[in-house]
């Protein structure tokens, strides 16, 4: 690094280094130091804090380096270069004996070994020392010591949703792999890293913010030149940059533009400070470089503009404009950064073109047409990034990368998916649909080999795994089959099948890609697993499927909650498709006896975060159950989290029968239903405390449709202040006092101020409240203000519906009956009326429900758009409704009025109507919820909520309370901004809602 003539500028703060020492030393070699960065300035030394005063040296490209390269340079070294120290002498020659080879450990100065410099060939020679005399004494003392040093125990299985893309390192030594959400969003994603020379995980980073990468989404991992840092497409539509081998879940920084419903395309730099993004208000190209050293930067369309100021892009050149004469807005997708750091190049895949920008001109250089086939092989460029190869009006054509001027034309391949370099030009073009790989040497333009073989289908736009890989020398490549089979050639020749390795994926359904970064390590990957192989022979090194859920109970259950979850990582993980097994990072494991080559494939020490040391070399503390391991752990985090299960004996539990006798009440389900708002009566966000708000008045409500009149005034005064409140405290007071409990409707509206309420949807229950409570004059006026409003404007049911049922519920049913036919159009909106519904049902009202229904609804016309505010019901709860209550008739007519299907339904009208709401689970909805719940044993935990969210809902329409406290713990818990349909609260109440009333809506 050159330092003299150089302008430096110091930013943020440093942790060895005083500034003015810095600055002074710099000085003395010659650099002149600046306060800030400008055109002039030629390198940033940055410490923590330094987004501010960085970022515009990072937008820029002028280069940044962190504290270490400070360090080094003031001490005479190069940045990167570690600083002088002694070799650690502990690697054993491989002529040595046990003996020998553990004298050379136990002597080896270990304040010397350097994980980066040491770990390999120190695995290497104890490798080879195991070939001749099995694990020894000193492969176990190598181990502790590593250990001793924060070596951490791994296990591959922390994905909860499918994995959506990966990415090898520069160097080829590591591949980053990352998944989705699974069914809770908030939970986020996993990034993992392998080492691909063993195959085996060494770092996981979890709770990543949304999931990393989207479905049909591709180039979402991208590393910087140096390992050092990688970037992700996350949380759906913003861009992050995180070290692969740290431990943050937040990114060191990120980058939002646009809240789309998927990811926009991004491409990050080699020196990994900065990224192109979707952004701007650019009317050409829609793609912005920002500055991604440090911080957050954003921008329009969707957000305030924060961070250092974006840098736009040009359209191209005058004489490419005539053929972009309408100049569309282009989107760069499936970008990358050449290594130079001179162009960013991409397709617009909307515009069926190929792209490449000028970073140092701001400007985009050449604009290439493309196939106009969404399904076509999208552009590749080699990987010298010399040549770029893409089809066209039925021609292969090669073009030069720089000015994107035709170098060669051949005849297409109309069927292919998939453009694949190799080294030396080489180019494959694998058409599935016609059976054949064309081999091109890309460099000359000259066609060499069609190969016949049937490869699998590829999505190139949609998924970073391809049918195709070459071997690293560019001599061999492997192909996946239709068959999903993996077919090894050679060609540095003439061609020829080498071999075939038959079904590489076991019991896979879901398409896998191939990846060869290393002469013996072929990788295939797909959405559930990673398996690395030997090409040469087919041998698996190391296999990791994701998602398998054994039936059985998780190891770390407990009370329903899975204290794995407190972990950075959970610990447990699937060791087959039918055993649980769980690894501490601290050594401690829980698996079954006799599984110890199982658990030895699975796990590994991870060194560094970056070199993985097998299992089977330390010394290993295998328990059979938490129970054991609760008085054994290898450190005190490890002991804390097993404490509850000390004293129980063995927890491996035997499965019973489901479901559980139904011996638990509403008032059971009541009480969990309250429970779950104690999470979220302590939570900041406004949508937690209405929800709290709303569902103590639910629970108030259904416990005065019952006639427990103690319990709903206990619940009703329980409710927080809330500005809904009042008109909540109105209606519950309206259901005690019009059932004849006045005492305790008098106490629930006691001291509440209903002076100031304005909200005239809660107008009509206050008055209602007044009316039963004897408080004529109040009710009167209060009724007047409810109709005013109502009149208003006579469409508005939110307002005029209350008003029909608080009169009804005063006994004021023809002035109901007035109010009713008053009004304009029919309801919409949140349950279109059916909470009423259900109150018409309830009473035996069914004349007034036909009338509506029938007569007052104008039929659905399916050669018309739907329209809401022209049926009375018009949503399926109604359907519900109306078969749980016993109207097959009214049923019937919904249905032709509504013209959906309603058959399924009618005999469970029908038998209602003869016989009664069953008290209870009818034998075969027994069995029917036995079949469902086995099937949520065959599911991953991430994607369990859902389907138990299902299953409880369910259990609820059967009467099955028990089942449904039973499935409750396997449901979400709430996230921090809000809730969804499949959080335990809300599937508590509406299951609670489902057994009260019948159907799932709001008790009126």
């Amino acid at each position: 690094m050159i330092i003299s003539g150089s302008t430096i500028v110091l930013a943020g703060r440093f942790g060895r280094l005083a500034k003015d020492e810095a600055r002074r030393a710099l000085e003395a070699l010659g650099a002149k130091v600046t306060a800030s960065v400008s055109a002039k300035t030629d390198l940033v030394f940055a410490g923590a804090k330094s987004g501010a005063k960085a970022g515009p040296a990072a937008v820029r490209g002028i280069p940044i380096y962190d504290e270490d390269a400070l360090v080094a340079v003031l001490e005479g070294r190069e940045p990167g270069t570690p600083p002088p120290s002694p070799p650690f002498a502990g690697v054993p020659d491989e002529r040595m004996g046990p003996g020998e080879a553990l004298d050379t450990l136990k002597n080896a100065d270990w304040s010397a070994f350097s994980p980066e410099r040491d770990t390999v060939p120190l695995r290497e020679a104890l490798r080879t020392l195991e070939l001749a005399h099995g694990v020894t004494d000193a492969h176990r003392l190598a181990t502790a010591r590593l250990r001793a040093a924060g070596a951490l125990l791994r296990h591959s299985d922390v994905h909860h949703g499918e994995l959506t893309g990966h990415a090898l390192s520069p160097d080829g030594r590591h591949l980053a792999v990352g998944s989705w959400t699974g069914d809770d969003y908030e939970r986020g994603g996993v990034l993992q890293v392998f080492e691909v020379a063993t195959g085996h995980c060494v770092h996981a980073i979890d709770g990543i913010m949304g999931g990393i990468g989207f479905p049909d989404r591709t180039r979402s991992f991208q590393w910087s030149a140096d390992g050092t840092r990688i970037a992700l497409e996350y949380n759906t539509n913003a861009t992050g940059v995180w070290d692969p081998f740290g431990t943050a879940r937040e990114p060191i920084a990120d980058a939002f533009f646009l809240a789309s419903g998927r990811p926009s395309g991004m491409a990050f730099a080699p020196e990994g400070r900065r990224a192109s993004v979707y952004g701007g208000e650019s009317d050409f190209l829609r793609n912005v470089i920002v500055a991604m050293h440090e911080g957050s930067v954003a921008g329009p369309p969707d957000a305030r503009p924060e961070g250092t100021q974006p840098i736009e892009f040009s359209g191209p050149p005058e004489e490419s404009r005539e053929t972009w004469s309408d100049e569309p807005a282009h989107i760069l997708d499936r970008a990358f950064w050449s290594r130079d750091g001179s162009r960013i190049y991409g397709e617009s895949a909307d515009e069926y073109a190929a792209i490449s920008l000028d970073v140092e001109k701001q400007q985009v250089s050449w604009i290439l047409r493309l196939e106009e086939d969404q399904d076509a092989a999208p552009p590749e460029w080699s990987l010298d990034e010399r040549l770029l190869a893409y089809q066209r009006d039925g021609k292969l054509i090669v073009a030069d990368a720089l000015t994107g001027e035709t170098t060669a034309e051949l005849p297409g391949y109309p069927g292919a998916d998939v453009l694949c370099w190799g080294p030396g030009g080489r180019l494959a073009v694998v058409d599935p649909a016609g059976g054949i790989v064309g081999i091109i040497d890309g460099t000359t333009g000259e066609h060499r080999h069609d190969l016949n073989v049937q490869a699998d289908a590829s999505n190139p736009r949609g998924s970073d795994a391809r049918s195709w890989a070459w071997s690293p020398d560019g001599e061999q490549a492997a192909c996946v089959t239709a068959e999903g089979r993996i077919e090894i050639w050679s060609l540095a020749g003439r061609p020829e099948r080498l071999r075939v390795l038959e079904r590489t994926i076991d019991q896979w359904d879901h398409s896998f890609g191939l990846e060869w970064p290393a002469g013996d390590v072929l990788i295939a990957i797909g959405s559930h697993a990673v398996r690395f192989l030997r090409p040469g022979s087919g041998e698996i090194v190391a296999d990791h499927p994701f998602h398998h859920a054994p039936a059985a109970r998780r190891p770390l259950l407990f009370t329903g909650r899975d204290l794995g979850d407190r972990l950075r990582l959970n610990p447990a993980f699937a060791l087959d498709e039918d055993t649980w097994a769980v690894a501490f990072e601290d050594g401690t494991v829980i698996a079954p006896p006799g599984r110890d080559d199982d658990l030895d494939a699975r796990l590994c020490w991870a060194v560094a975060r970056r070199f993985a040391w097998p299992f089977r070399w330390g010394e290993q503390e295998i328990f059979p159950d938490p129970a054991h391991a609760g008085v054994g752990a290898a450190s005190p985090e490890s002991e804390r989290l097993l404490a509850p299960f000390r004293g129980r004996g063995s927890t491996a539990e035997a499965t019973g029968t489901w479901p559980p006798p139904d011996t638990a009440t509403v008032t059971d389900l009541i009480t969990v239903v309250r429970g779950t708002l104690v999470d979220l009566a302590v939570q900041s966000s406004i949508s937690h405390r209405e929800w709290v708000v709303d569902t103590l008045q639910q629970l108030a409500m259904i416990c005065a449709r019952r006639g427990e009149a103690a319990e709903a005034r206990e619940l009703a005064l329980a409710i927080p202040e809330h500005r809904r409140r009042p008109g909540h405290l109105a209606r519950i007071a309206l259901a005690l006092g019009a059932a004849g409990f006045d005492t305790e409707a008098a106490a629930v509206l006691a001291g509440s101020d209903l002076a100031d309420v304005d909200d005239a949807a809660d107008m009509p229950a206050i008055a209602g409240a007044c009316a039963v409570l004897g408080q004529r004059e109040r009710a009167e006026q209060w009724f007047a203000s409810a109709r005013e409003a109502a009149d208003a404007h006579r469409s508005n049911w939110g307002v005029r519906l209350p008003l029909v049922w608080a009169l009804t519920e005063c006994g004021r049913e023809r002035e109901a009956r007035v109010v009713l036919d008053d009004g304009l159009g029919t309801p919409r909106g949140r349950y279109h009326g059916v909470p009423w519904l259900v109150c018409l049902l309830r009473r035996g009202e069914t004349k007034l429900v036909r009338e509506l229904i029938g007569e007052r609804s104008e039929p659905n016309d399916p050669d018309k758009p739907h329209a809401y505010g022209v049926r009375w019901f018009d949503d399926w709860p109604a359907a519900r409704a109306l078969a749980v209550y016993g109207q097959p008739d009214l049923l019937q007519l919904w249905g032709e009025v509504n013209r959906d299907w309603v058959r399924d339904s009618l005999p469970e009208a029908e038998r209602i109507a003869a016989e009664g709401r069953p008290l209870g689970p009818t034998a075969d909805q027994i069995i029917d919820l036995a079949a469902q719940h086995a099937g949520l044993a065959k599911l991953p935990k991430a994607a369990k909520r859902r389907e138990s969210a299902h299953v409880a809902r369910n259990a609820a329409e059967c009467g099955h309370i028990s089942a449904v406290l039973d499935l409750l713990p396997e449901t979400g818990e709430p996230g921090q901004y809000g809730l969804d349909s499949n959080t335990r609260t809300w599937v508590a109440l509406s299951a609670l809602r489902t057994i009260a009333i019948g159907v799932d809506v709001d008790v009126w």
